[in-house]
């Protein structure tokens, strides 16, 4: 009996030992690899994750934290390896790790285990090219040396579509097509037209199918039509070839033919040999109507015609290319924007009322301001303005389509009854001046006020704030007469940045009146200086708060604005936003301006809650940059403070970033004002209050300042501003010199300074 008992227990220690083993993962064998195609082999070969005794090669790509490496033959991809932009060209050392596949494509899954070490020194991997039709070739051989494999290829980008045609048997010549997805930000996909390229990236295998992932473009010809030799320009829209007459498509040379026809007689010379490329839409009346394109296809002449503003958009609707009819119109815009051709006399237009309509020149730029009596709309669908029996404007039916954003009942009924003003040039027929107009940017309106010290344009509704661009640099003032909520608006700064700054930046007072302006939506990856406004000089920006901020764009962003000259700041609040600028190198993002140079004055202002990102250098919680140049100006940045949010770079560097100001120049013989301010905010690849002293500056002098050290992150010091405990920061008595009286407050031992204008 006891016998059995023992071999009872005997027994199910054995079960119970199976059942244990059975239950807890198993990692798989160690294998030994050769390169990373023997690594890829065994991957594909196994029914689930491969263990990898070593896996070695250059970085040629980075994604966040995940990788590509490459060893010259072959690359593949690793998952979560905790990699930095910084690290492209190192060569990287990988130690048992997990190979394994997922949809389809081969990786190392870093978060499974593993260690990695760096080689010094930094090493190139050449691009080699694809010489088989690979989207018809999934063998297992064939994805174990082409599945991230780093390739250079030259073809044609197939307009319209994300795919490549590429040669790939040169002696048969036999081509081939892939997929295309571009990593390359300024690599826009699908071109409109088919278009030369030689494309550099990886091939990637995923769901099945392989696709080409672009890193970089160089960009030849584009073939949008056929080439033509012009013999002669009959005026700015119409020319010949041989005994064909063409007449171009969307624009009217109205406004100045001899300019006109001059700038397209100017464009069809400067081609090589004379050749020009026509996109012909249709045919009327022995006319050919056509786009112009330069030889190489790459400019359309409609555009550059708009941008320079010497002709004005005729877009009709029987020519109608949507694709490009959009592109004129952010042509014209754009010549808007920068005041050029029929927009050049924009800000010292005369304001011509009923009461001095017999005293305007006929032919004249200029503001006609009116009360609209009806709109309505004729046979053709053309829309006509009355305004009070003495002004009268048409806009064309193609023109409203393509340029104005609402429905005829929507137009009409923001217009009848109001006072609205609009810009263009009038002809006299009878007692009646008319004139057409062509984009709704050339009409805005406000709830009240005519634009003086004592009577401030009132802004009450997103289209009343939309109008300020209009008088931008016209030196007005303006005032919030309710919060504004621009959510679904798509937005322009309000100014920009040219050499002329008083006739393009924002040049004036706006007076936020302790109102709010939210949801401000900016992304567009190829501009600068963005934000509220894109560039402030001479300005004043006051009693303000911008809640609910995104912005993205290229360099010189901020909530409240691109870049300021010789402005004033004061009381301005940004709250819950969220500011991004993705130039690869100094991108100048700041939570509330992006670069403040000579003569901006900053007091009393504060950013909250909000992150300040970038893919570089120069991000800042309150100025991604202060520069003083020389024998300008001081920058002054009193009573301030950064609370929340975070700030952060993605390139792995201890002065890519900065909670407070990140990049700062002061000339020899400047001087720069930063005191009483403080920050509490996240800072990841950067340091506390500045981070980063341009070549030839001054050091800066900061004056009772203050970081959070429990906030900031760890590692992130400061040689400027003092750090102080979380704890300490709450304490009034740490703020030595600080006017508790008139311009702080605090909740003691609760909470962080704040400004008494917030409560």
């Amino acid at each position: 009996m006891k016998r059995g008992y023992i071999a009872l227990l005997a027994l199910l220690s054995v079960v119970l030992v199976f059942v244990i083993t059975s239950c807890i993962p198993q990692h798989p064998s160690l294998l030994s690899v050769k390169n990373i195609y023997d690594a890829k082999l065994k991957i594909l070969n196994s029914a689930g994750p491969v263990s990898l005794d070593k896996v070695e090669g250059t970085i040629i790509y980075v994604s966040v934290s995940d990788a590509i490496i490459h060893d010259g033959q072959t690359g593949i991809y690793v998952y979560k390896a905790g990699f930095y932009s910084s690290d492209v060209g190192k060569k990287v050392t990988l130690t048992n790790v997990i190979g394994t596949t997922y949809r389809d494509s081969v990786q190392i899954d870093f978060s499974k285990g593993g260690s990695k070490s760096f080689a010094t020194g930094t090493f190139t991997v050449e691009p080699t090219d694809l010489t088989i039709d690979i989207a018809n070739n999934v063998s297992v051989p064939t994805r174990a040396l082409w599945d991230f494999q780093y390739v250079k290829v030259y073809g044609i980008l197939n307009g319209g579509k994300m795919t490549f045609t590429y040669e790939f048997d040169k002696v048969n010549k036999t081509k081939a097509i892939i997929n295309v997805v571009s990593l390359n930000s300024s690599l826009s996909l699908p071109y409109t037209y088919d278009t030369e390229a030689t494309l550099t990236g990886y091939l990637q295998f995923s769901n099945g199918a392989w696709s080409l992932k672009v890193l970089s473009a160089e960009i030849g010809d584009s073939y949008p039509g056929v080439g033509v030799v012009v013999g002669e320009v009959v005026d700015g829209k119409t020319f010949k070839v041989s005994e064909q007459t063409y007449e171009l498509i969307g624009v009217d040379d109205n406004p100045n033919p001899s300019a006109a026809k001059t700038k397209l007689e100017e464009f069809i010379n400067s081609q090589p040999e004379g050749i020009v490329q026509v996109l012909v839409k249709g045919e009327k009346d022995g006319k050919k109507y056509a786009f112009l394109f330069s030889k190489d296809g790459k400019t359309l002449y409609q555009e550059q015609a708009l941008k320079d503003g010497v002709v004005v958009p005729n877009l009709v609707q029987e020519w109608e290319d949507a694709k490009i009819y959009e592109t004129l119109k952010n042509a014209y815009k754009s010549a808007y924007s920068s005041k050029k051709g029929v927009y050049s006399t924009f800000s010292g237009a005369s304001v011509i009322t009923v009461e001095s309509s017999n005293t305007y020149v006929e032919g004249n730029y200029a503001i006609f301001s009116g009360a609209v009596s009806d709109v309505t709309k004729d046979e053709t669908g053309n829309i006509v303005i009355n305004v009070s029996n003495w002004l009268k404007l048409t806009i064309s039916a193609g023109n409203f389509k393509y340029l104005f954003s609402s429905t005829f009942e929507q137009f009409k009924q923001s217009l009848e009854g109001k006072v609205i003003n609009f810009y263009g040039k009038a002809k006299r027929n009878g007692g009646i001046l008319e004139m057409p107009l062509y984009a709704e940017w050339e009409m805005f309106s406000f709830e009240s006020g005519s634009g003086t010290p004592d009577d401030p344009y009132v802004i009450r509704k997103p289209e009343h704030l939309v109008s300020v661009r209009a008088f931008a640099s016209a030196n007005k003032y303006f005032k919030l007469g309710a919060d504004i909520d621009l959510a679904g608006v798509d937005w322009t700064p309000i100014g920009t940045y040219s050499s002329n700054l008083s006739s393009s930046a924002f040049v004036g007072t706006f007076d936020g009146n302790g109102y709010k302006i939210k949801n401000i939506s900016f992304s567009d990856t190829t501009k600068s200086n963005t934000g509220l406004f894109g560039y402030l000089y001479n300005a004043t920006v006051t009693n303000l708060i911008i809640e609910d901020a995104n912005i993205t764009a290229s360099s010189r962003a901020g909530a409240l604005a691109g870049a300021s000259q010789l402005s004033k700041v004061y009381r301005v609040k940004v709250v819950n936003s969220s500011v991004r600028v993705t130039y690869n190198g100094s991108g100048y993002g700041g939570g509330l301006i992006g670069e403040a140079t000579d003569g901006t004055e900053i007091e009393e202002c504060a950013v909250r809650n909000t992150t300040v990102s970038g893919v570089k250098f120069a991000i800042g919680g309150l100025l991604g940059r202060l520069r003083v140049n020389s024998g300008k100006p001081a920058v002054v940045v009193r009573n301030c403070y950064v609370e929340g949010g975070q700030v952060s770079s993605d390139y792995s560097s201890s002065t890519a970033s900065a909670g407070f100001i990140c990049n700062y120049y002061r000339a020899s013989g400047t001087n720069a004002v930063i005191e009483k301010n403080y920050l509490a905010t996240q800072v990841t690849n950067g340091r506390a209050f500045i981070a980063y002293l341009e070549s030839g500056s001054q050091t800066p002098v900061v004056t009772s300042s203050y970081y959070d050290t429990d906030v900031v992150g760890s590692g992130v010091s400061d040689s400027y501003a003092m750090g102080k405990t979380t704890t300490e920061m709450k304490q009034q008595a740490t703020f030595s010199g600080w006017d508790f009286t008139n311009v702080w407050t605090i909740n003691e031992g609760n909470d962080y300074p704040r400004l008494k204008w917030e409560n």
